[in-house]
């Protein structure tokens, strides 16, 4: 069962990641214009993200797993595979020049979702492996809540429980643990959780309190995101749990009302993952025209052109994050046909 608002959602959480989060944190943060704690603030995007994936497949047609395990190697695993292999040049143009030599290891993570190159190109891939890993799981979890129904409630309990031994697992898990949570919250997309959601939504707003307000701990919530502790899964469940309501309505009201709105989340809805692919040349672009005419300083050392840069930034972001889904779109089409032929 398709769910119009699901679509609205996506779409909207799409362009907030790749035009303000982004936008902010690799264009702003890590180039000095903008100071790293209160930017943090802004990344419950992903578990936005997570909680979105799980309600979308308590609403979707049951397929065998088997069947379910191909959708996704088709939608996720090998859209990754285009993006690596069209990265490829700039990958080996690095490794050439800092001298290195591409072993079978760095081949194999490339391949699993695990590039060993850090560079903005692969900054944002990190969440495919956790997303997979997660899906994987879903028609489990999702069999198991139909046979036990067990109360929301209890998913907490267990993840807490889960933080007692997180020093003996990898950080892989730790961060499907967390993510884990937003997603199953997500499979309860339509039932009534009422005083669960609620006493869920208090403990979180009081541990950020306490983590903040008592043990005095730096607003950093990047330093908290890898792996995720507990501390940045309270703060998405504080942000998600006063607030989601509201920025899903306003984000409804904005789509049905206008007409620009509408076609920019239409596109950032079916398009969103190739977009959030791609889109890490976009703001490599941006920053390249920034340093061309050596703004960043001068963005950073104004409080006004830093509100005038965010939205210039935003925009340009918006509308250059399709153009370049276009471009990369054609050369693989151009690829395609020459294939083709051969």
């Amino acid at each position: 069962m398709r769910d119009r608002n699901l679509d609205i959602y996506r779409g909207g959480i799409m362009i907030y990641i790749t035009c303000v989060c982004h936008l902010m944190w690799w264009e702003g943060v890590k180039v000095g214009i903008f100071e790293r704690g209160w930017v943090s603030g802004i990344f419950f995007a992903m578990v936005t993200v997570f909680y979105l994936v799980g309600a979308s497949y308590s609403l979707s047609s049951k397929k065998t797993y088997w069947e379910y395990v191909k959708g996704k190697v088709k939608r996720i695993a090998i859209p990754y595979w285009k993006y690596t292999l069209c990265c490829l040049p700039v990958v080996l143009y690095i490794y050439w020049k800092h001298g290195y030599r591409i072993s079978l290891e760095d081949v194999v993570s490339y391949v699993l979702f695990n590039p060993p190159l850090e560079n903005r190109i692969f900054d944002h891939i990190w969440f495919i492996s956790p997303y997979i890993l997660i899906s994987l799981c879903l028609p489990f979890c999702v069999w198991f809540i139909h046979r036990y129904k067990p109360p929301f409630i209890l998913w907490g309990v267990a993840l807490v429980l889960s933080q007692l031994f997180k020093s003996h697992y990898p950080d892989l898990l730790q961060t499907v643990i967390i993510y884990c949570f937003f997603t199953i919250w997500g499979l309860y997309y339509t039932k009534k959780l009422g005083w669960q959601n609620v006493v869920c939504v208090a403990v979180a707003i009081s541990y950020v309190i306490y983590a903040f307000g008592i043990e005095k701990r730096p607003f950093d919530l990047q330093a908290n995101k890898f792996p995720p502790n507990l501390l940045f899964l309270a703060y998405g469940l504080t942000i998600l749990g006063i607030g989601g309501t509201y920025m899903k309505k306003g984000l409804v009201f904005l789509y049905d009302k206008f007409r620009i709105v509408r076609y920019y989340i239409d596109i950032y809805s079916k398009d969103g993952y190739e977009i959030y692919l791609v889109h890490a040349y976009s703001t490599l672009l941006l920053g390249g025209l920034k340093r061309t005419l050596g703004l960043d300083q001068i963005i950073a050392e104004h409080l006004f052109l830093q509100l005038i840069y965010v939205v210039v930034g935003f925009l340009f972001l918006l509308n250059v994050n399709i153009y370049v889904l276009r471009l990369y779109n054609y050369v693989w089409s151009f690829i395609d046909r020459i294939l083709s032929r051969l």
